[in-house]
């Protein structure tokens, strides 16, 4: 299977990578349009670097295209004639399938978002097909997806709400991190020590929240006592308007990604 990465930004590169490892996949073409700042990727097996869409597209069984959505229609426009008939993953942020679509009518579409986890091959990649692909596409689909991570199919009236979510979510969490190690600092640990607790911290509680399929309300119970240090700390990040901050911080970034779906429309 040929694969082809259009765009090798931070999240088309991991993908590139991740394809790569898989010995199902006889060849990763990505693209850029600048392929010398693409050193980095020369000499990783498999991997074929172009500065031609078109080309790549040609080559490929499966494309994913991996743009900013500020240069999704050009991209797309330019790989038309080649994707008849062929899966073409879109992780373009806000752009619906029936925009794609519109550019793409033979094609096969599937609108997805992963994040930046993708780089440690730990993403989650939310995703919604288009009524066009087969179970055998999206046994596909979901195969290129678990390269680089877990993946979830949900209706694309949601996608916008995963983006700004799941796409955005290692933004806020490294915030919370950063105000947690800012915290460790303030009362008197060594920043080494802080970032190792607080990261590990993160990744332990979201680990035994997933394995034991408990609710968060379960786990906070579980460790706040009368009296104690964690409500005294809970407390504070009530008067703080935490849970309201981070709502408000998701509900922002899903009208964000609207408005980014009506420009590419318009």
């Amino acid at each position: 299977m040929i694969i082809a990465v259009l765009g090798a930004g931070k999240i088309g590169e991991a993908v590139a990578r991740g394809l790569a490892e898989s010995d199902d996949v006889s060849r990763v073409i990505i693209t850029k349009r600048n392929i010398s700042t693409l050193e980095n990727l020369k000499h990783v097996k498999k991997i074929e670097i172009s500065s031609d869409n078109k080309k790549a597209a040609q080559k490929a069984d499966i494309i994913v295209v991996a743009v900013k959505a500020g240069d999704g229609k050009h991209v797309l426009q330019e790989i038309a004639d080649q994707v008849s008939d062929k899966i073409v993953i879109s992780l373009m942020a806000a752009i619906s399938i029936k925009s794609i679509q519109n550019i793409l009518p033979h094609s096969k579409i599937v609108r997805a978002m992963p994040n930046i986890a993708a780089t440690i091959g730990e993403a989650i990649t939310a995703f919604s097909p288009s009524e066009k692909l087969t179970k055998e596409d999206l046994e596909k689909v979901q195969f290129v997806f678990g390269t680089f991570g877990d993946s979830i199919e949900v209706p694309e009236t949601l996608m916008d709400a995963v983006t700004a979510l799941s796409g955005s979510g290692p933004a806020y969490i490294a915030v919370m991190i950063e105000a947690m190690v800012s915290a460790g600092l303030k009362v008197g640990m060594p920043r080494d020590t802080a970032f190792k607790l607080a990261t590990k911290t993160l990744t332990g509680t979201a680990n035994l929240l997933s394995a034991k399929g408990m609710h968060p309300a379960e786990l906070r119970d579980s460790v706040t006592t009368p009296a104690g240090t964690t409500i005294a700390g809970l407390y504070e990040l009530e008067k703080g308007s935490f849970r309201t901050s981070i709502m408000n911080a998701v509900e922002a970034a899903t009208l964000a990604a609207q408005k980014v779906a009506q420009k590419f429309e318009s």
